[in-house]
């Protein structure tokens, strides 16, 4: 199908039009300026008017006349007052145009060339268009000329007239140039943005010719329009286009799991399976090892969990372990209930439980190879740091290749050396930083040392030039840990005037400092905590949050315990209250975590206390600090190890300093197991409500000026909105449970009988709201109706003080008092 099928035909010009190589042959002494205006077609806003000028100064001008117009003949273009603005280059390196880079400045050469139907500036043109000559009929830098003009001059609509032209000629099919990538990806963007499905259909044909009969694949053909029916949510196509494409244009696993992973973070993907659709219809089921850890990471552990029952179900199991245990981990920590593949529990229990004189046998890689050694006779090796460097600086194997044989070979720790050739190696502060990774995917930890910290440091500000002045040091790593040698070299380095060795050791006295810093606060917060200096505890946890100095486990520990020690009764001085209160919070801004028991020991002492405003303040950070929190791993929030699920808890066990494990905040807070569930128990809402209601004598606890109607209510009203602000905030809340809660509130001021405790009984006699009033100020509190309607209340109320009241009778038999009467407790 050709769609350009215009005979060429020679006509005589209109007027007399001066060629620029004759106006340059002109032998005049100054110049002056002849305008030859040539028309384009009428196209409303795209028309453009070109000028040319030039010198005068001409051999032969009948000559010059007569001949046509050469192919490096550049004519300079004035700019029309109404000519809308010229669009950007598609490809700014020239050169790579070879002998047309003289065109990309010749506008109306190539508004001439361009015109393929010849119904505008070629109309009149009696000579070939240079795309029909016969030596450039495949030639991919003259058709990039032309696109690029087009694209500049009248957007998609010129790519279009790019592509009809292309279309009808069927000449071209270079992808390896230079120019290739830009050139097929301009006329593919423009046919996926066109709203003219024929010039996407007419891309997908000429892709098939391309590849039936030269054996070439259009450049991204697949992404580029499957990533644009995603971008655009667009199902249908998507799947339609998903089986197009694939047989002959399909980019393999990895590229079709880079663009899934693209979008897999897109809500409006998964209100129709789109991308679980691709997926499923897709040759290749690889998703698992890239998807599923990188959702996770991302804090999506929700999304995670769904790409991973797809991908069971799809028999795509993952083959790298490492990436994705943190993911199953929590998956079986918090989610028992669902099965685990045998592919997935041999990840997250690779050591046996084998019991051998009440030690556990590690059936690592490294336990294998010890046991076929006993069992060949061949004496256990331990892991030499200067033999392995060398192994990882040889380059006749890839540094993948070293590194994976070194994890194959149970080998999980390396040193300095080793770290240095691999540095080398890679030469740049990314790089480094990215094996560094990868060692620690292949479960290779680096024996901490100074110069570890140093490579890091260096890595992380990326200065690559003082990081090379270190890998290419003769200067063993060992010198990093000696500070003796370390202020020696200072000195002499700079009495040398050796620049970069001394810039090299003040880094090094920079990194050091900073370890002895940590050291020195850590060792002042085990004295002040010694000490009870409550003041300078908390100078100092300010001090070391400003200047990002890290606090140590044992630390938090101690601090931790004190709490627990002084409030084993879950009463505390008001001092120790809000000191304690301040401390927490000091710690959880540093992004440590404290533990839910400690929060809890708070919340009592302020709901026992009465002390309702502090109350909901701290409330409501603790949810949302759960739900939240912005830390510096976007997505999680750190928890204390105490409070993780045990499958999560149990293989840290062996971590050194462990403040806490990052947790997704996506985690539902309905799970039985979230930090959130475990603080905000049944126990713990009903001791807020309980001291709640009977907190309105309790006047230093209410600052708010309030009406006497609900000063007599204030207390319950405030704890039901309290409940429903923590609801609405994220807190997964039983409704049926707190209305019980404050039932049995009710039932002390309405129900039967009068209450035998004191407290209760001045609660009671207080409350001059009937129990419709009471009602209404709690339905208000919780924003819709919260209690029954006015009959079932007072039936219910009416039946649990029955209970209560032979209860109370019973008991009060029991230790020989009688039933408390109305008219003596006034």
């Amino acid at each position: 199908m050709r769609l350009v099928s215009i005979a060429f035909r020679d006509v005589k010009p209109k007027r007399l039009v001066l060629h620029p190589l004759f106006l340059s042959r002109l032998g005049l002494s100054q110049l002056y300026v002849q305008q030859a205006r040539l028309s384009t077609s009428k196209h409303g806003r795209d028309t453009r008017s070109f000028f040319s000028t030039a010198s005068l100064n001409a051999e032969n001008p009948l000559h010059v006349l007569l001949s046509p117009l050469s192919e490096d003949t550049e004519v300079v273009k004035k700019t029309h007052t109404q000519q809308r603005d010229i669009g950007v280059s598609l490809i700014d390196e020239k050169h790579l145009f070879g002998k047309w880079k003289s065109f990309l400045t010749n506008p109306f050469r190539l508004a001439l060339e361009s015109d393929f139907a010849r119904r505008g500036p070629a109309k009149t043109w009696r000579s070939q268009l240079l795309v029909d000559r016969f030596e450039n009929r495949s030639d991919l830098a003259l058709w990039s000329c032309l696109l690029d003009y087009q694209k500049r001059i009248n957007g998609d609509v010129g790519v279009l007239n790019v592509w009809k032209g292309l279309w009808g000629r069927k000449t071209l099919y270079d992808v390896d140039g230079p120019l290739a990538p830009t050139f097929w990806q301009a006329i593919l963007e423009a046919a996926v943005r066109s709203d003219d499905e024929k010039f996407l259909n007419s891309v997908w044909i000429y892709s098939e010719w391309m590849y039936d009969v030269h054996g070439v694949r259009w450049p991204h053909l697949y992404s580029t329009v499957l990533s644009h029916f995603l971008r655009t949510h667009q199902h249908q196509p998507a799947l339609q286009w998903q089986l197009r494409l694939t047989p002959n244009f399909y980019p393999g696993a990895q590229d079709f799991a880079g663009m899934i992973k693209q979008f897999a973070l897109d809500p409006e993907l998964y209100r129709t399976p789109t991308l679980e659709s691709l997926y499923v219809v897709n040759p290749h089921h690889q998703l698992y090892d890239s998807l599923v850890p990188y959702l996770y990471n991302l804090g999506a552990s929700q999304l995670a969990a769904k790409w991973r029952k797809r991908c069971v179900q799809q028999d795509d199991l993952p083959q790298a372990p490492v990436p994705v245990r943190p993911f199953l981990r929590y998956l079986r920590g918090y989610f028992r209930h669902v099965t685990l593949c045998p592919e997935e529990e041999a990840i997250i229990n690779p050591v046996s439980d084998y019991e051998e004189d009440a030690e556990r046998i590690d059936v690592s890689r490294e336990f294998i190879n010890r046991v076929h050694g006993g069992t060949f006779g061949i004496s256990v090796k331990n892991y030499n740091d200067k033999l392995g460097a060398k192994w990882l600086a040889s380059s006749w194997v890839s540094l993948d290749t070293a590194i994976s044989t070194i994890a194959a070979l149970g080998i999980d720790r390396i040193g300095p050396l080793s770290l240095q050739s691999i540095a080398l190696r890679e030469g740049t502060s990314e790089g480094v930083l990215n094996r560094i990774e990868q060692l620690k995917e292949q479960g290779i930890t680096i024996i901490e040392s100074n110069y570890l910290r140093l490579v890091l440091y260096l890595a992380r500000i990326k200065d690559d030039d003082l990081l090379q002045d270190l890998l290419n040091s003769d200067l063993h790593p060992d010198v990093f840990d000696d500070s003796e040698l370390q202020a020696r070299l200072v000195i002499s380095t700079a009495n040398s005037e050796d620049w970069r060795a001394h810039r090299l050791m003040l880094a090094t006295r920079l990194v050091v400092t900073e370890k002895s810093a940590r050291e020195t606060a850590n060792t002042l917060v085990a004295l002040h905590i010694s000490r009870n200096d409550r003041q300078g505890l908390t100078r100092l946890l300010e001090n070391m949050k400003a200047m990002e100095v890290a606090i140590s486990h044992d630390n938090t520990s101690l601090i931790y315990d004190s709490l627990l020690h002084e409030a084993k009764s879950t009463y505390l001085p008001k001092h120790s209250l809000y000191f304690y209160i301040s401390i927490c919070r000091q710690l959880s801004s540093m992004e440590v975590p404290v533990p839910v028991r400690c929060w809890r020991k708070l919340l009592f002492g302020l709901a026992r206390q009465g002390r309702i405003d502090d109350l909901e303040k701290l409330c409501v950070e603790l949810v949302d600090m759960f739900v939240s929190f912005r830390s510096s791993r976007p997505g999680f929030v750190p928890v204390h190890p105490d409070d993780l699920p045990e499958p999560m808890r149990k293989p840290l066990s062996s971590v050194e300093n462990l403040l806490g494990v990052y947790v997704p905040l996506d985690l539902p807070t309905g799970t039985s197991l979230h930090p959130l569930r475990q603080l905000f128990d049944n126990k713990l809402l009903g001791t807020i409500i309980r001291y709640s209601f009977y907190s309105s004598l309790t006047e230093h606890s209410w600052s708010a000026p309030v009406s006497e109607l609900r000063r007599q209510a204030r207390g319950g009203g405030r704890a039901v909105r309290l409940v429903r602000m923590l609801h609405d905030r994220g807190l997964c809340v039983s409704k049926e449970r707190l209305v019980t809660s404050v039932k049995l509130r009710l039932v002390t001021l309405y129900g039967p009988g009068y209450p035998t405790k004191r407290n209760l009984q001045l609660a009671r006699a207080s409350n001059s709201l009937d129990l419709s009033q009471m009602k209404k100020l709690l339905d208000e509190a919780w924003g819709e109706e919260f209690l029954p309607p006015l009959e079932d209340l007072q039936a219910d109320i009416q039946k649990r003080g029955r209970k209560r009241l032979q209860k109370d009778r019973k008991y009060l038999q029991k230790i020989g008092k009688t039933t408390p009467q109305l008219h003596v407790v006034l």
